[in-house]
């Protein structure tokens, strides 16, 4: 049998999210008629809605707005965050964290083509916040910070605290994309601290193509999918309530108890890869989600391993699924200082619930001669 260490790209589809979305499909009607079947998959939908903000928040629903996945909520929010913060009379100005996923990047850059300025926070070479550079960028002021929770190459966890003293010390709102913390680490210390919080379905065990945006009460964030009252006029069009199913099964499903074993097979991993000459760890001096590990061989470049796993049997990867297929260097790892051919040379393993120490020790024993080949290949 395959084994799958690639949890951070997506997650395996869970047996209770499969039977929620399987009841779900039988509801014929729209959730904003007014009609019994409308009654009735609004019902459900109001009901995923309150399963979801129980995750983030301890329950209050009200917050919670269905979107499309975890980069169309990290757009919501960025976006919707710092068009509002400008029109109260904030600085045209965003801070992101030069390590975050594509979807921050990506929404920052939508931003940019609306006259703001966008500034990276720099990192160490652990992967942790320059609180110094922080301070610098944010003496001219700021509309916002972003920046994700746990980083999606490292599993490095980001001091969401000190972002959230710094955005407030000068008036900014803080988004922050939970989507890699979401099961992980505990959300609810995280909403007290932010503005807004993004999350995905898909890595919880929940479908792909749903996600969620968390707003905190009485925060203004700008519509960005106007003409319609759906979500309470936050975002156009009809709900998805099968996905909305599947997202709250796999949200009741959470059980951070399970969190150790995981965190054991990975520290299993992560010790019988560093016995292979010239291994290192990226991220390895910093606080991280216990389910990532982001290994660099010398000499061998990640794509060579990690297509050498898959012909053996492995799933994992050298990124964000996002950029799957790039040759690029990773901009994660340049952002951590390394060079560029070391940062070619970077393997995530993520690992989840169902991995098992025997599929680790599976992995080690294959490991030494594929790093051995890969290096030998040279490029």
């Amino acid at each position: 049998m395959r084994i799958y260490l690639d949890y951070n790209a997506t997650c395996p589809l869970l047996d209770p999210v499969r039977a929620a979305m399987c009841a779900a499909s039988d509801l014929i009607g729209n959730p904003s008629s007014i009609h019994s079947e409308g009654r009735a998959a609004r019902a459900v939908l109001e009901r995923s809605r309150a399963q979801i903000a129980a995750l983030i928040d301890g329950g209050d629903p009200d917050g919670i707005v269905f979107t499309s996945g975890g980069t169309e909520s990290d757009l919501a929010g960025i976006v919707g965050l710092g068009l509002a913060a400008v029109a109260a009379g904030a600085p045209a100005r965003v801070l992101v964290l030069a390590t975050d996923h594509p979807a921050v990047h990506g929404a920052a850059a939508v931003l940019a083509g609306r006259g703001f300025t966008i500034e990276r926070i720099a990192v160490d070479r652990e992967g942790r916040i320059d609180h110094d550079d922080l301070a610098r960028r944010l003496s001219a002021g700021a509309a916002l910070i972003a920046a994700a929770a746990v980083n999606h190459e490292t599993g490095v966890i980001v001091d969401v605290a000190g972002l959230a003293d710094a955005a407030r010390a000068v008036g900014a709102r803080l988004h922050v994309d939970a989507v890699q913390a979401a099961g992980r680490v505990a959300l609810g210390p995280i909403a007290g601290l932010a503005d807004t919080i993004a999350i995905s379905a898909h890595k919880l065990g929940g479908p792909a193509g749903i996600g969620a945006l968390w707003i905190r009460a009485g925060v203004e964030v700008a519509p960005l999918a106007p003409g319609g009252h759906q979500e309470r006029g936050r975002r156009a069009g009809t709900e998805n309530v099968i996905g909305a199913a599947g997202f709250a099964a796999a949200a009741i499903a959470v059980d951070l108890a399970r969190t150790g074993l995981v965190a054991a097979n990975a520290a299993r991993l992560e010790a019988g890869a560093l016995a292979i000459a010239e291994a290192r760890v990226h991220g390895g001096g910093a606080p991280r989600a216990g389910n990532t590990v982001n290994l660099g061989f010398d000499g061998a470049l990640g794509e060579a391993i990690v297509m050498s796993l898959d012909l053996e049997g492995v799933a994992a990867s050298t990124g964000a699924a996002c950029t799957s297929g790039s040759i690029q260097p990773s901009p994660v790892l340049l952002a951590m200082g390394l060079s560029r051919r070391g940062a070619r040379e970077g393997v995530r393993f993520s690992l989840g619930p169902a991995t098992t120490a025997d599929e680790i020790d599976r992995v080690l024993a294959m490991l030494p001669a594929i790093v051995a080949r890969a290096r030998a290949a040279g490029v």
